[in-house]
């Protein structure tokens, strides 16, 4: 069995840069993180996982999105990104990806990134490898 990841996280062509809430974040911008969307997914895949990498919005359709590709494709491990999670005023996206995702599926895990370019690693906090029969813990 192939682990599946669903990388999931804001579409950057959505995003104000220069808002409050993302000009915190040091050095973020459109092609930064476009650029670390990319490499994140590249490095899954070249590490053997089955990701999936689905951009949302800021919850206008977002749940429904999320809802549909887990409703087609079972996955094992769950990345939302910093956007969602550490950003105040999208608490409630954050809330309801996550209360989404535990109601569909429940054997999955939640990964979080710890910077924007390091998810293979984090995916290996909760996975020996890309064919291991399930997560550590």
């Amino acid at each position: 069995m192939t682990i599946r990841v669903l990388q999931t996280g804001l579409d950057p062509d959505l995003i104000d840069f220069t808002s409050p809430d993302f000009a915190r974040f040091e050095n973020l911008t459109y092609e930064s993180l476009r650029r670390a969307n990319d490499d994140n997914v590249a490095g899954l895949r070249a590490a053997g996982f089955d990701v999936d990498n689905i951009l949302i919005d800021f919850g206008i359709t977002a749940i429904d999105v999320i809802a549909a590709a887990i409703n087609r494709k079972r996955y094992d491990a769950v990345l939302i990104g910093a956007g969602v999670r550490l950003v105040a005023s999208n608490t409630l996206l954050f809330e309801a990806l996550v209360n989404l995702v535990h109601d569909r599926l429940p054997e999955a895990r939640f990964v979080f990134n710890s910077a924007a370019g390091s998810t293979p690693d984090d995916i290996f906090r909760w996975f020996d490898g890309p064919d291991a029969a399930g997560p550590r813990r």
